[in-house]
């Protein structure tokens, strides 16, 4: 440490360093400004005092992120470190030249997102940076983690968005327009099996055993992981290990296309059923249901605008509707979508409850 007066002016400054086991780790420098030199030999000893070495010594948001993955691999699955991994790149983008250890600049960025995104996003976002600064905490890199003094909109009073799916009626109309067999038979299992994307895109054929009509769900795939060697993750939970059985018009799609599939240079029992040695690619399947159902509207046919994953929901529709007259249960749907029954009475709990009317109808009308 050290104070020199300025020539020109007659002011006093101080300039030095500060170290840290020996190593420099910060070099500041007052030009001026004081009077007396007690004045700067003050000055710096304050400066000096009150400088957080801890905070120069923390890591920036790419270090700690760097820190924390390979830590989290060992606690999860692939598939969840692979997503996970996409929100840390969108958090170092936004926030890596901010002071992201403090809990007002964390709860201003949560306040950004919660305007800009879906409440699911946001949680998933603020639970990202939740694990993140636990990690930092079990390292001993910070004292506290500054998330505890960050909340997240609970949005009490949001509307849930209403789900978009197709009666069947309304899915044969869709169907009409598509003459491709590959896609006649792709969309006719996203609605008849019910099955999420990643395990539609995962599909073998291997998988489908024709002499015993069934489908077998043992993987999943996610886009980030699309082009790898070995593309496939195991499914979502151990509930998602399943093999369900197919109806006959499915059936018929899938022997139609294997006519064709059966030309294809790649196919044998490891040829993606949807692919070719990789499985179509998330955005082409968002695409060609885009197209086929504005073909379907062009043709007057007044049919929902429907994501991917309301074929999943349009699938648990009609087997909801359909249960109580056909004697089938809440825990045989569970189990062919792969969810718990406390699962599928949480997400479609309306459908639940419309049947339920439709039972003290029955009772009211029998008595």
């Amino acid at each position: 440490m050290a104070v020199k007066k300025n020539e020109v002016t007659g002011e006093w400054g101080f300039y030095g360093t500060i170290t840290h086991k020996g190593k420099v780790i910060h070099r500041y420098k007052k030009r001026g400004g004081f009077k007396r030199k007690g004045e700067a030999v003050k000055a710096e000893q304050a400066y000096r005092e009150n400088f957080d070495v801890a905070k120069i010594m923390r890591p920036s948001l790419v270090e700690l992120v760097d820190q924390f993955l390979p830590f989290w691999k060992t606690q999860v699955k692939p598939s969840t470190t692979d997503q996970e991994e996409k929100v840390y790149k969108k958090l170092i983008r936004e926030l890596g030249d901010k002071d992201f250890y403090d809990p007002k600049v964390l709860q201003a960025y949560i306040n950004v997102c919660d305007k800009k995104y879906s409440k699911r996003y946001v949680e998933k976002i603020y639970f990202s940076l939740t694990r993140l600064f636990k990690f930092a905490v079990r390292e001993e890199i910070i004292e506290a983690s500054p998330m505890l003094k960050v909340y997240k909109d609970a949005r009490a009073g949001e509307q849930k968005k209403e789900m978009s799916f197709f009666e069947p009626d309304e899915f044969k109309l869709c169907l009409s327009v598509i003459e491709d067999p590959r896609d006649r038979a792709m969309f006719s299992t996203l609605y008849w099996m019910g099955i999420r994307k990643g395990e539609m895109m995962g599909l073998q054929w291997k998988d489908i055993d024709f002499k015993n009509k069934t489908m077998s769900i043992s993987k999943t795939v996610i886009t980030i992981n699309r082009l790898k060697e070995n593309p496939c993750t195991p499914p979502k939970t151990k509930n998602s290990y399943r093999t369900i059985s197919m109806p006959k018009s499915l059936i018929k799609e899938l022997k139609d296309y294997l006519k064709v599939a059966k030309g294809f240079a790649c196919f044998g029992p490891e040829m993606f059923v949807f692919g070719d040695d990789k499985p179509i690619s998330a955005e082409t399947l968002r695409r060609k249901n885009i197209h086929y159902i504005k073909e379907a509207n062009r043709r007057g046919y007044d049919i929902p605008e429907i994501r991917i994953h309301d074929f999943r929901h349009s699938h648990a529709s009609y087997l909801i509707n359909n249960m109580a007259q056909n004697g089938f249960s809440d825990f045989d749907i569970a189990k062919r979508l792969g969810d718990t029954v406390e699962t599928i009475h949480n997400v479609y709990a309306h459908w639940f409850k419309a049947g339920d009317d439709k039972i003290i109808d029955f009772m009211d009308n029998d008595n």
